[in-house]
């Protein structure tokens, strides 16, 4: 979609209203990518409960890639097309459902649409038939920690909230049943989901947008056309919902200005404080900062956003102040793996972007083995590079796509703050390798950081593979040796 269309010029991938019922009854429903993770299996599991006629679930991955997820569909009447997609399958499908992976331009969506085929996405069924108030999560990076933070606030005040969305090992359908109309429901959702929601004009009642930087530049046009697949998160609020933006990002300051929602707040966490879009001078000051326990000024954003949200639908400050004190943050997201003679393992593997790895660095003050390095999003690595050099005593790379590139700004880094440019080691094709390196170069009180800012894919199944990997192999390290070497 070009820059400046309006939303539902370019996403509407349905011949019949918005509002149509699922209509899955009798229907032939094909269900595009499984996943290895099981992205797809809550949608088939769906349709098949819905009384489709017919479902077929169709991966380029083969079968033993996806046992996993093929033994969690056991019994149900679920034909498989593994290993490749049938161009007549996409024609002759009633319903076409996307895995959020799937790119929108693929070819075989495009045949779909050509045959005049309805194409969907699970989170549009879950929009449809949601009976529970949904409070949405988006933007490039905050939205994973703001998710979890909002869920445990709402828990910790008893109001038995239900968390999905974009977050792992939870099939968001599922929860369909034992939703009421009381029930809140914590989305964090990505651009692939939200792609979905244009397509059924649908919005959460409570939004937050956190921030838009670059970031998949490699799947958009440009960064209005990434914003544009974010904005159905506020595009079709209506008066009796919420907005929350972040007043310290160029975007999501325009996007405020945009919101049709009936009520709409703007945060700084620049200024610490938030206000009406319509009192700007009315400044509300944040007052939970001395509880937080997560590192880093990024997440005062964080925590100032989500605790404005759990406010505005009515949960007490008390309740607020004492959740986000017992809040101990996100797995992948600076976790403190553990602390071995006097060096901290720190497993930031959902840094899956550069400016993610700026983000982390910032938040120690303790010298720091840098792991970093994957693959490309066709993202400038320079002002990675330039904090690297900056805070890091080694940079230790894993092999990617980006590796190269981001050796040499690590090398023109260097140059450029009059640095010796040996602080660079790899690529490695083993993170047992790049590990053991890291080790050998961490002394007492230093920490060791993996924050790739790249993606993951090729050595790794994806950003959360590639963190519990790390987990694991530092859970496994021994003790140093009696001479005080490192065992790899």
């Amino acid at each position: 979609m070009k820059a400046g269309m309006r939303a539902d010029d370019g996403w509407q991938d349905i011949d019949t209203t918005p509002d149509d019922p699922n209509g899955l009854r009798g229907r032939r429903v094909l269900v595009m990518g499984l996943g290895i993770l099981g992205g797809g299996v809550a949608t088939a599991r769906y349709a098949v409960a819905q009384g489709a006629a017919e479902v077929i679930v169709t991966d380029l991955r083969g079968p033993e890639m996806l046992a996993a997820s093929i033994a969690k569909l056991e019994g149900l009447p679920i034909r498989y097309v593994l290993g490749r997609h049938n161009t007549a399958d996409f024609e002759q499908a009633d319903v076409v459902v996307r895995n959020p992976n799937v790119r929108r331009d693929s070819p075989y969506l495009a045949a779909a649409r050509a045959a005049r085929r309805r194409v969907e996405m699970e989170i549009a069924w879950f929009f449809r038939a949601c009976p529970g108030k949904i409070a949405g999560i988006t933007g490039t990076r905050g939205k994973s920690t703001i998710t979890r933070l909002l869920h445990h606030i709402l828990a910790v005040a008893n109001m038995h909230p239900f968390l999905g969305g974009n977050v792992g090992a939870i099939e968001t359908t599922s929860l369909l049943p034992e939703i009421t109309t009381d029930d809140w429901v914590v989305l964090e959702l990505g651009n692939w989901m939200l792609e979905g929601l244009h397509t059924v004009r649908r919005s959460p009642h409570l939004t937050i947008f956190t921030n838009l930087m670059p970031d998949h530049l490699n799947a958009y046009d440009s960064m209005e056309d990434y914003g544009e697949a974010k904005s159905s998160i506020f595009r079709y609020q209506g008066p009796d919902d919420i907005a929350l933006f972040n007043a310290d990002n160029d975007y999501t300051l325009r996007y405020g200005q945009e919101a049709t929602a009936g009520t709409v707040w703007y945060y700084s966490p620049e200024t610490r404080t938030a206000w009406l879009r319509d009192q700007p001078d009315m400044r509300r000051p944040f007052v939970y900062a001395d509880g937080i326990q997560l590192r880093g000024d990024h997440n005062l954003g964080n925590v100032q956003v989500a605790t404005l949200a759990a406010e505005l639908v009515g949960v007490d400050c008390e309740t607020i102040a004492r959740a986000v004190a017992s809040f101990m943050g996100v797995p992948h997201r600076l976790e403190v793996v553990r602390r071995l003679n006097g060096v901290t393992w720190v497993n930031d593997s959902a840094s899956t972007a550069p400016m993610s790895g700026v983000a982390a660095l910032r938040s120690f003050e303790e010298p720091i083995v840098l792991i970093a390095g994957g693959n490309t999003k066709n993202l400038d690595p320079s002002d990675y590079a330039a904090e690297a050099v900056r805070r890091a005593k080694r940079v230790v790379l894993l092999a990617g796509t980006a590796s190269d590139a981001f050796a040499e700004a690590l090398r023109a880094a260097a140059h450029a703050q009059g640095r010796a440019d040996d602080l660079v080691e790899g690529p490695y094709d083993s993170l047992p390798h790049a590990i053991a390196c890291a080790r050998a170069a961490a002394a007492p009180g230093d920490v060791v950081l993996l924050s790739p800012g790249f993606t993951s894919f090729g050595m790794f199944l994806n950003e959360f593979d590639r963190g519990d990997q790390f987990r694991a192999l530092i859970q496994a390290l021994p003790e140093d040796d009696a001479d005080g070497e490192a065992q790899p």
